[in-house]
């Protein structure tokens, strides 16, 4: 008798500390199933992860985070700088000298007394489609004073000539310009010409001026995607020109 009565004692004692032992990991398996349902968010400590979470959309489960200046964000390739060496060219019959690479070579085919154009050789291109830049001038010698109406008119009409040269042919804005002494009109435009092999794209810059009885035309012609690498040739010819 007395035995049973301690045995029932011991059982009361410990079957408190029993259930308090299993309190605990009841509440973690509560929280665990609070957790599954409906997820806290974890601070992230600022400068540990350069992601923008806020471009995750929570509706969407295809979408990811997007990386801030990411690691791999690629670096444009800069363009180089021209670094031409520059003689001076005189043409008596045309009545003007200007400063061009020296290495360019002067277009057998051009009338000498009328147009000139010069090519950069095939050393040199910078296009890897095979365009070779070319820098021509014409000169046209009229009965009377030419004037800036004049040059523009002119202009719209070697406008409308190059477009049927060219495969495609788009002019921009026609804008006043000077050329050294001399005042007239200029534009830009955008070609590409298909020799039935590959089609070429180009820009270009093109102003006709007056000066005296006289309009001169010089036009670049150049790769598009290199027009600014070698815009410097058209600028320098447009400092250094000098009419007689």
């Amino acid at each position: 008798m007395r035995h049973l009565i301690a045995c029932l004692l011991l059982l009361f004692c410990i079957f408190p500390i029993i259930a308090l032992a299993e309190l605990p990991r009841a509440i973690d398996v509560q929280a665990a199933a609070v957790s599954d349902s409906s997820p806290s968010s974890t601070p992230i400590v600022a400068g540990t992860l350069s992601v923008d979470f806020s471009q995750v959309s929570p509706d969407d489960p295809s979408a990811t985070p997007i990386a801030i200046d990411p690691i791999d964000k690629p670096t444009p390739t800069p363009m180089p700088t021209a670094n031409f060496l520059y003689e001076t060219y005189t043409n008596e019959q045309m009545g003007i000298s200007f400063k061009i690479p020296y290495t360019w070579l002067l277009n057998p085919r051009t009338n000498l007394s009328s147009t000139i154009q010069f090519v950069e050789p095939k050393s040199e291109i910078m296009d890897e489609a095979g365009y070779q830049t070319r820098l021509t001038i014409e000169y046209r010698k009229e009965n009377s004073p030419q004037t800036v109406s004049d040059a523009r008119s002119r202009l719209e009409s070697v406008l409308e000539e190059l477009a049927g040269n060219f495969t495609t042919f788009t002019p921009g804005n026609i804008a006043s310009a000077t050329f050294g002494p001399a005042k007239g009109s200029y534009c830009y435009y955008n070609a590409t010409y298909d020799d039935g092999t590959k089609t070429y794209q180009m820009k270009g810059r093109i102003v006709i001026v007056a000066y005296g009885s006289s309009l001169y035309q010089v036009r670049l012609t150049a790769p598009r995607s290199w027009y600014s690498y070698y815009e410097v040739v058209y600028r320098h010819v447009r400092s250094s020109i000098e009419f007689q």
